[in-house]
């Protein structure tokens, strides 16, 4: 099957994004890398050529003894680095690793030649402007304004996920500083609260000021400088004694901490998350000061998606002194990838504002998946994620347009048959949040390190300000409100100092040129889903080709020989799928899955992990070209994942509460984002399919091996 045409008739680009396998695109990434070099060379060179040479050619002689010993050092690293695991191949289907795109490797060494540093526009004149550049092209592919929007780098997705927690709990407070202010100049200024009413702030309780919506929050100020100035005709220095208030009022945590107001009303502040969140948010309510007990974990369906009833009644259960800072659904979560029902939380938060007169800040943690939007980034789904014909349209925009829909599986053809309504609905209602973590040194292709926190609200920015008269003259607090949002720096609002401005060239020179849309990005997306349900299928239909797999590794067949097969835990909502290797028994020449202890199952996958995997802990470093195929590995224990939320998975492999509490579940994983997996199974080579056989042929070594009384006639 040949690959499908774009709209322009041409053969889809994706292999010529990346360097390949076998380092095919070779040639064109040295000439590329050279002369970006050598123009950079030149730009030195003619930068003030009246300026003398610094080291003359004699000079130059001497230092070749040190040059020597740098030559032997590079031999020495390079060797070293050779015992680095092949992510570019399509063997390994681990960790989130993978290929780097070459527009983003080869924009990275051009930034890293002139070495700019994002604090500043001072440090970085231009990369800066590239850096916000790539701001505005991720939050467009994740559905928000980019004209109202604001989004940045940061170094991963733990700290973007930290900077929106930051930034939900200062825009919290912005209420109490402007109740503050209008008693003290007895102003009947009037606010929305989260059921729709209209009332005075002053008579609001300050409790209830800590559940305004969150855009109602960051726009606050300019209503209020607005009622000033054209109800009551205040002068236009209002906006500069708002401002001074800000600074001044006991209720502006950032500056004066947040004990005063929490010891004043006696408040308990939450985090809502599901049970396979990353544990970046422990360490998240750790560093901010409110405690890892604030992580709230809500259940998991059997998918391992959030429970949409378990959240609800969350929610409505809250005492009035718990503050909800924030609910944050996943979009690919870490351990299984699977996606959190987005537009079922944001219907949820519109309940939560109507009925109990609450809000929340609405997060998106999607560091893993949020370039799955990509996919679906076309004009036909750009305004409403509840369209009409949702077959039809989902159809048309997942179906992978370079990788068969049909697969053969020895004698038979499978067609992959993959209908995802959480995926559908709610990657496309992502932009009704209120921030989005994303990672492009993930599933963007990008070097490390390259995280993004995307805001919807760019306003935010006058919240957050921290004034350094070194790298900015960056004031804070409101600006013009006459004026639309205008952000030309980064370093005054975020967490970082330091930034590297090679990271900003890298992601905007891989997105400017590989699109973030259906036809560009897109198609690396849709590829990746679909062999991820290839790997699916293979798995969960090995039992049913036990016998032609063992005939073609071994040349032959026993039926008195032990036999095992494969269960994934759930089919994948993204890249990512866990599975197990299960001990079965033959009985009239059917497969009957085997009675096991829990411990006996975890000693046995974990023991084929170890098989398909390398430690390199001690000090000899091991070379990787023995191993074929790398995966790698995670544990359900009790502490994360309640019995109650994965009890049908559970009963399923005969597993009881207390065997669950005390051992866990030991599983394999991997992570199917390899783009070279189509392009390789044309020529012949289907590595996912090979990649089953082979973990077959590793699972019966270490059965025989753990059983050495079984039979083994190979």
């Amino acid at each position: 099957m040949k690959e499908k045409k774009d709209s322009n008739n041409e053969e889809t680009p994706l292999a010529a994004w990346f360097l390949g396998p076998k380092a095919e695109h070779s040639n064109i990434w040295s000439e590329i890398i050279n002369y970006i070099f050598n123009d950079y060379i030149h730009w030195r060179r003619n930068y003030f050529p009246e300026d003398k040479v610094a080291v003359s050619r004699d000079k130059r002689r001497e230092h070749e003894k040190w040059f020597d010993k740098l030559n032997s050092e590079i031999d020495i690293l390079v060797n070293q680095l050779k015992a680095h695991y092949p992510f570019h191949s399509p063997r390994y289907i681990a960790h989130m690793l993978s290929e780097q795109s070459l527009p983003s490797v080869v924009g990275y060494f051009a930034g890293m030649l002139y070495n700019p540093n994002n604090v500043t526009d001072e440090a970085a004149p231009i990369t800066v402007k590239l850096e916000l550049e790539t701001g505005k092209m991720i939050s467009e592919m994740l559905g928000y304004d980019i004209e109202t929007s604001w989004s940045h780098l940061t170094s991963g997705g733990t700290l973007a996920n930290l900077e929106t927690i930051w930034v939900s709990r200062i825009s919290t407070f912005v209420p109490l500083i402007i109740k503050d202010y209008c008693i003290k100049n007895k102003y009947d200024f009037r606010i929305k609260t989260p059921n729709g009413a209209n009332k005075k702030i002053i008579e609001i309780e300050d409790i209830n000021l800590l559940h305004i919506k969150p855009n109602e929050s960051i726009f606050m100020s300019r209503k209020l400088a607005q009622y000033l100035i054209q109800d009551l005709n205040k002068k236009e220095t209002i906006i500069e004694d708002i401002n001074k208030h800000f600074l001044e009022s006991p209720f502006n945590g950032k500056k004066f901490g947040y004990d005063f107001v929490n010891k004043k009303l006696d408040i308990k502040y939450v985090i809502f998350v599901s049970e396979a969140a990353h544990y970046c948010f422990n360490k998240i309510c750790n560093i901010i000061g409110i405690g890892e007990d604030s992580v709230k974990l809500i259940p998991v369906d059997s998918k391992f998606r959030m429970d949409m009833a378990k959240l609800k009644s969350a929610l409505w259960n809250l005492q009035p002194n718990e503050i909800p800072l924030a609910v944050v659904g996943i979009v690919g979560t870490t351990e299984e990838g699977a996606i959190d029902p987005i537009h079922e939380i944001k219907n949820l938060r519109s309940e939560f504002e109507l009925k109990k007169n609450r809000s929340f800040w609405f997060h998106i943690d999607a560091a893993w998946g949020g370039y799955l939007r990509s996919m679906l980034k076309t004009p036909e789904l750009s305004l409403n994620y509840d369209s009409k014909g949702y077959d039809e349209i989902f159809e048309k925009y997942t179906s992978i347009s370079n990788i068969e829909e049909i697969i053969k599986f020895y004698d038979s053809e499978i067609k992959i048959d993959w209908k995802n309504p959480v995926l559908f609905n709610s990657i496309l209602a992502m932009k009704e949040s209120d921030s989005i973590t994303i990672d492009p040194h993930k599933l963007g292709y990008i070097p490390y390190p390259a995280g993004v926190i995307c805001f919807k609200n760019g306003l935010v920015t006058e919240l957050i300000t921290q004034k350094a008269q070194y790298i900015s003259d960056e004031k804070g607090g409101m600006k013009n409100i006459d004026e639309p949002l205008n952000i030309t720096a980064v370093g005054p609002y975020i967490i970082e100092g330091s930034k590297p401005g090679a990271a900003a060239a890298a992601t905007y020179l891989a997105h400017k040129t590989i699109p973030l849309n259906n036809e560009g990005h897109g198609k690396i997306i849709r590829t990746s889903l679909l062999n991820t349900q290839k790997l699916f299928i293979y798995l969960s239909q090995h039992k049913k080709y036990f016998q032609k797999i063992e005939e073609e590794i071994y040349n032959s067949f026993n039926w008195d020989d032990a036999c095992f097969s494969f269960t994934p835990l759930y089919q994948p909502d993204s890249n990512l799928i866990c599975y197990i290797v299960q001990p079965y028994s033959w009985s009239n020449k059917k497969m009957i899955k085997k009675d096991c202890s829990l411990k006996y199952l975890n000693n046995l996958n974990e023991s084929i992990y170890k098989k398909l995997s390398i430690s390199n802990s001690g000090e000899k470093y091991k070379m990787p070209y023995s191993q074929e195929y790398f995966i790698s590995r995670t544990r359900l224990t009790y502490e994360q994942y309640k019995y109650n939320s994965i009890k049908d998975l559970l009963k399923s492999l005969g597993i009881s509460r207390e065997s669950y509490k005390k051992h866990g579940l030991f599983v394999l994983r991997s992570t199917v984002m390899n783009p070279w997996h189509y392009t390789t199974s044309q020529k012949g080579e289907d590595y996912i399919l090979n990649f089953t056989k082979h973990l077959h042929k590793v699972s019966k070594e270490v059965i025989l091996d753990q059983n050495p009384t079984s039979k083994n006639i190979y």
